[in-house]
């Protein structure tokens, strides 16, 4: 089950497809993904942008939490303590901690494929968000 849910997830990301993401690894309550730094995804300083790391911990954090029940995330918190450069690959990931009754959170990290050194840390809640209603807000 957490397979089909991990594919539809993926399918269906636009976040993931823009940046060029792989899954690099997932199951029930992890997953691990990655991208290359490209020109288009670096800031005015030439370094890789902080909404790139963000969007990389974003979709490890949905694929996580989304493998175990539909979810929304509601709260981030995270330190970008540096970010890389044009060409390196950036691989983030996310780990349910705990799953509660109403809540579900994760805790996410982000490194440089190249120097091994790690970009940002944090932690992010998710609330359960039923298919049903994600059909009710398209409406």
């Amino acid at each position: 089950m957490p397979g089909e849910r991990i594919k539809r997830i993926i399918q269906d990301d636009r976040l993931f497809h823009l940046y060029k993401m792989e899954l690099v690894e997932a199951n029930e309550g992890y997953a691990k993904v990655k991208a290359k730094v490209l020109e288009d995804f670096l800031n005015a300083h030439k370094i890789a942008h902080g909404a790139m790391i963000f969007a990389l911990l974003d979709v490890a954090f949905a694929i996580s939490v989304n493998s175990i029940e539909d979810a929304v995330g509601v709260q981030f918190s995270f330190n970008i303590f540096r970010s890389t450069n044009l060409g390196d690959t950036i691989i983030a990931e996310s780990r349910v901690i705990h799953r509660g009754k109403r809540s579900l959170v994760v805790e996410v990290k982000a490194e440089s494929e190249n120097s091994g050194k790690l970009l940002a840390k944090g932690t992010a809640t998710a609330l359960p968000f039923p298919a049903e209603k994600s059909k009710e807000v398209e409406k």
